[in-house]
C-alpha cells in the first residue's frame, strides 16, 4: 500500500463500502454511556458532572492497549497519572463536600455510574477503531448511521422506558 506524506495509508486504496450492521456494535456503546451518564447527571453536581467525564482519556487508553495492541509511552503514562489523579481528587471532594451541602447533591453512586458511562463510551471509541480499520467513509455517513442505529435502539427501550415507576414518588 502506498503511504502518504504523513505516514497514513493513501484513501485510494481503502474500502470505501461497509456492511452498515457492523455500526451497531459501537452505537450499543454510544446509547447505554449517553443514558447512564444523563441518569448520573440528576445525581451530581453539573461542575463534577463535566470534570469526572475526563477520565475518558484514561479508559480509552486503556482499552487501547489491551484490545488494539497501541504502545503507550512514558510521557502518556505520566499524563494518564495526572487525569486520574485529578479526576480522583474531584470525586473524593464533591463527595466529602456534598454532605456538608445541601445544594449539591454530588453522591458516589453518582460517581460509579459517570464511570461504567464513560466505560460504555470507551467501548464505542475502541469498537469503531477496529470495525473501520481499512476504510475510507464519509464522516457524515458515519454519523447518520450511528443516528439511525441510536433512533432504532430508542424505538424499541422508549415504550419499556416509560413503563419504569419513579422510585421516588
Amino acid at each position: 500500500m502506498t503511504e502518504s506524506d504523513n505516514g497514513e495509508e493513501s484513501p485510494k486504496h481503502l474500502k470505501t463500502k461497509i456492511n452498515i450492521i457492523k455500526l451497531a456494535i459501537p452505537a450499543i456503546g454510544d446509547a447505554i454511556g449517553c443514558c447512564l451518564m444523563y441518569i448520573a447527571l440528576t445525581i451530581v453536581a453539573a461542575s463534577v458532572y463535566q470534570m469526572m467525564r475526563g477520565i475518558i482519556v484514561v479508559i480509552t487508553a486503556l482499552m487501547s492497549v489491551i484490545f488494539l495492541h497501541r504502545k503507550q509511552y512514558a510521557h502518556h503514562f505520566l499524563s494518564l497519572f495526572l487525569i486520574v489523579l485529578g479526576v480522583a481528587i474531584v470525586g473524593v471532594v464533591s463527595i466529602a463536600y456534598s454532605k456538608d451541602s445541601d445544594k449539591d447533591t454530588t453522591s458516589g453512586f453518582g460517581i460509579l455510574l459517570l464511570l461504567a458511562s464513560q466505560c460504555f463510551i470507551g467501548v464505542q471509541y475502541i469498537t469503531e477503531e477496529y470495525i473501520l480499520e481499512g476504510y475510507y467513509l464519509d464522516p457524515f455517513f458515519l454519523v447518520g448511521i450511528e443516528g439511525f442505529w441510536g433512533c432504532m435502539f430508542f424505538l424499541v427501550l422508549l415504550p419499556i422506558f416509560q413503563q419504569v415507576k419513579n422510585c421516588t414518588s
